[in-house]
């Protein structure tokens, strides 16, 4: 198959957990798929706040952020879907209910309800970027495309059984913070958004990720490829799987399929 577009999570994925910068190995990946002339797309949960630094390393100009519900083009904005106010507000309740913090992700910036919560301190040890308090008008004043649960994976149950307009996804088999969006919005959405204005067919993208808010844009496009370190269910969707982010798995991966 010839295909002519690479979509790229980040954590996890071309950065390994913890990391701050690229390797040299996936860096001159990424530079050797430009030379081909391949688009790049930046696939990723995190924020646009939280990418700047991906995006300057990269030099990538198609991004989609919170896990598909903002994707950008060259620096334009061409798709967006914020939380609706009343699905916000029954989080919200239920989360005063049970005590659990929430941290909320706006446009332009992130605020959690509780600052001292051990959930909140853990989900935020190892990042660069710690949140301020949310104002209690927060969530009603600003757009929101995202939030953070943070609670036990048992507890979570209470909110995917009363939201059911929401998807609530673990970081990781052991995280106490889950990824919460719309049902309907995930990678793959954005991701659609931006082959068409590229006009990209799906089948001629390859895409790698990680994790469980990877398996709609693996299934999505032509070739679908996990890193080693993934998650299970991922690779159970992937059509191969590659070595992990520490091992360079990305290079190794665009090498199996003679990207570059």
């Amino acid at each position: 198959m010839n295909y002519k577009l690479v979509i790229l999570d980040v954590d996890g994925t071309i950065l390994p957990h913890g990391k701050t910068k690229l390797s040299h190995a996936t860096k001159a990946a990424i530079q050797q798929l430009r030379e081909k002339k391949i688009q790049l797309i930046i696939a990723t949960g995190r924020a646009p706040y939280f990418s700047d630094s991906i995006i300057q390393e990269t030099g990538v100009e198609s991004m989609v952020f919170f896990n598909g519900s903002y994707a950008y083009h060259e620096g334009k904005e061409i798709y967006k879907s914020a939380i609706n106010k009343q699905i916000l507000e029954k989080v919200h309740l239920l989360s005063n209910d049970f005590q659990h913090p929430l941290t909320f992700l706006s446009g332009t910036s992130f605020k959690s309800t509780d600052l001292s919560h051990p959930y909140v301190i853990e989900a935020y040890q190892h990042d660069p970027w710690k949140p301020e308090l949310a104002p209690s008008q927060f969530w009603t004043d600003e757009d929101i495309y995202q939030l953070f649960l943070h609670c036990d994976l048992e507890e979570e149950l209470h909110y995917q059984t009363n939201v059911p307009e929401l998807d609530f996804r673990r970081w990781s088999s052991g995280a106490r913070t889950c990824d919460v969006n719309l049902s309907n919005s995930n990678k793959a959405v954005g991701i659609t958004k931006l082959l068409e204005k590229l006009g990209i067919a799906p089948d001629e993208a390859v895409a790698f990720g990680d994790g469980l808010n990877d398996i709609e844009m693996l299934s999505l496009v032509g070739m679908g490829v996990a890193m080693g370190s993934g998650r299970e269910e991922l690779k159970q969707v992937a059509n191969m799987v590659t070595l992990s982010a520490e091992e360079d798995g990305v290079r190794y991966g665009l090498e199996r399929l003679g990207l570059i």
